[in-house]
């Protein structure tokens, strides 16, 4: 297994738990604020040895409560990442996956025979094939999305649904449209637009959304989700006072 970066203690990637963090190679999308876009081309970046990892979570396990694999897309390696969370498990910690939800079928393998312990799922946007293709910057068929979130909302996992704004594209009107399909979702977090090292290097000048505006769509989501968070919305009310 390919491992392109480790952090070995986080209090962010997992809400209420300390958890290292696994970023594997490679991804089928494109998205035009992505800010890993070194993970997208992995030869630009040197393997870290998966015994390197697994070495260091066997002497901390005492200290974290879990372990993240993150991407790129971690289920386009599937059974690479399948015997790699078989291997975080033995060593006595729980395991999440972060993921685009563009590979059902091993998000339901995993779910289906109790891989994992927890998921985190990025919707993009509206579930229609154009704004979702500006958005992640490849023809995608989004019904395969929405299978993705079918399967996830039925498991009874833990897990969090993530949409991240998008000036000009993902606002106010477009998370009234995302969060009525993740009606009775245990948590869904809003998340705010960052410009800096997007992919697309046209959206480094954009302005992200106030803190306001911020608590608006939290409000829009409410209704859809047992738990609302907002990330990203003290950097954005300091940026106000300073304007």
């Amino acid at each position: 297994m390919e491992i392109k970066g480790f952090i070995q203690n986080s209090l962010l990637e997992w809400e209420g738990r300390i958890s290292c963090v696994i970023f594997l190679p490679g991804c089928n999308f494109r998205c035009r604020y992505c800010h890993a876009g070194h993970l997208i081309q992995p030869n630009l970046l040197e393997s870290i040895e998966e015994q390197q990892v697994l070495s260091y979570i066997k002497k901390q396990r005492d200290w974290l409560d879990g372990a993240v694999i993150t991407g790129g897309e971690p289920t386009l390696h599937e059974y690479e990442l399948l015997d790699l969370i078989r291997e975080i498990k033995t060593l006595g910690l729980e395991v999440m996956i972060e993921t685009n939800g563009s590979n059902p079928k091993w998000i339901e393998k995993l779910l289906k025979h109790h891989r994992i312990d927890a998921i985190a799922m990025d919707v993009k946007a509206p579930l229609e094939k154009e704004i979702y293709g500006k958005v992640i910057g490849v023809d995608f068929d989004v019904e395969i999305i929405r299978r993705s979130i079918a399967i996830i909302l039925n498991n009874g996992i833990e897990h969090e649904f993530r949409i991240t704004l998008l000036p000009g594209i993902v606002g106010v009107e477009e998370v009234k449209s995302i969060v009525k399909e993740l009606k009775g979702a245990q948590t869904i977090a809003i998340q705010n637009f960052q410009p800096d090292n997007c992919l697309d290097k046209s959206m480094r000048s954009l302005t992200p959304f106030s803190a306001e505006q911020l608590d608006e769509m939290a409000e829009i989501a409410k209704p859809f989700a047992e738990r609302v968070v907002v990330r990203g919305r003290e950097q954005a009310a300091l940026t106000s006072s300073r304007q």
